[in-house]
């Protein structure tokens, strides 16, 4: 199972603007309101699309056939995102751009982080905290931590804001596998029960066909001694003829 081949969102999107002063304003603060709603909007929409894609590539494998698809796009509401300290990194004099950043927090809870730890460990993939490390990630007690970068930029009629993400691919490719494999978990149960079952369904035949090929060679050797003894009897009685 490949989990970690992932399509690169446009991580960008609008929404209206609201207060007077900001359809007048060439530039939209960082701590909009407006702004940091679209930012939560935008993470919670670009999860949901990673765990779409995986759930294509899932249904193509026919990895899983005992599951309900739908909740695994569903999983992506058990992920909180807390965004604090927003702050104004450069504002473009040329350009309605401004250039911001914020404290991202992302909470996994412990049930889900626990079924992937399990379920990774049932195909020796490695945990929740070591993709993490992996990915250089930083993650503690079932939180990511990000130094979130975006960007602010009015429409031209100023009554829409347009923000872009910039850093969050390896977090959501955390996030997205860790729902995953969680997901997956109870999938990846029954297939090695089923494989298990198949593999003591084979065992009585081959132990059927080795007493098979065992009597068989018995069988063999046992005609083999016979006709050694006729031989030898043979030869013995034709030595007495000529000695008389």
């Amino acid at each position: 199972m490949k989990l970690n081949n992932k399509i690169l969102f446009v991580l960008a999107s609008t929404l209206a603007l609201t207060g007077c002063n900001n359809l007048f304003s060439k530039h939209v603060k960082c701590d909009d309101e407006s702004a940091l709603s679209l930012v939560s909007q935008i993470l919670n929409d670009d999860l949901v699309q990673s765990l779409d894609h995986e759930l294509k590539a899932l249904i193509k494998d026919g990895s899983i056939k005992d599951l309900d698809p739908a909740k695994l796009k569903l999983s992506a509401k058990n992920i909180q995102f807390s965004l604090l300290d927003s702050r104004t990194d450069f504002i473009d004099p040329n350009s309605p751009k401004t250039s911001c950043s914020l404290d991202l927090t992302a909470t996994i809870p412990s049930d889900l982080v626990k079924k992937s730890d399990e379920a990774r460990a049932k195909v020796n993939a490695v945990s929740v905290e070591e993709h993490a490390n992996n990915l250089g990630v930083k993650y503690d007690n079932k939180k990511v931590h990000l130094t979130l970068e975006y960007v602010l930029q009015p429409t031209d009629k100023g009554d829409k804001v347009l923000a872009v993400l910039k850093n969050t691919s390896n977090m959501q490719t955390l996030l997205s596998e860790t729902l995953t494999y969680a997901f997956l978990k109870p999938q990846i149960e029954k297939n090695q029960i089923k494989n298990m079952e198949a593999s003591k369904a084979v065992t009585p035949r081959n132990n059927a066909n080795n007493a098979t090929y065992d009597a068989g060679s018995e069988t063999i050797e046992a005609a083999d001694e016979a006709e050694w003894a006729a031989q030898q009897a043979t030869a013995a009685a034709e030595e007495g003829y000529y000695e008389e």
